[in-house]
């Protein structure tokens, strides 16, 4: 997801991978992936943080529109049958 960084009245709007963001910046959200320690079982797994859980509404403004939407089914072609197979 493409964001700009806010005005927020500050030299810097906010923190976003390993960057300083000032107002007007332009850049990208992208999916984190991250192992952490289950507290139950104690074994490591992935985690995955989304944009939308990264996004925020105080500092960023959105540049795309959200991705919600689904992209459309193609539909299969009717099969004919012929006289002969019938």
């Amino acid at each position: 997801m493409r964001v700009k960084a806010k005005d927020i009245g500050q030299k810097y709007s906010g923190y976003y991978g390993h960057r300083r963001r000032k107002p007007g910046d332009e850049f990208v959200l992208e999916p984190i992936k991250r192992l952490r320690m289950d507290a139950k079982t104690g074994q490591m797994r992935e985690i995955t943080i989304s944009v939308e859980q990264q996004f925020s509404e105080r500092w960023m403004e959105r540049l795309d529109p959200p991705t919600t939407a689904k992209k459309p089914v193609k539909e299969a072609k009717p099969v004919e049958a012929s006289v002969e197979e019938i």
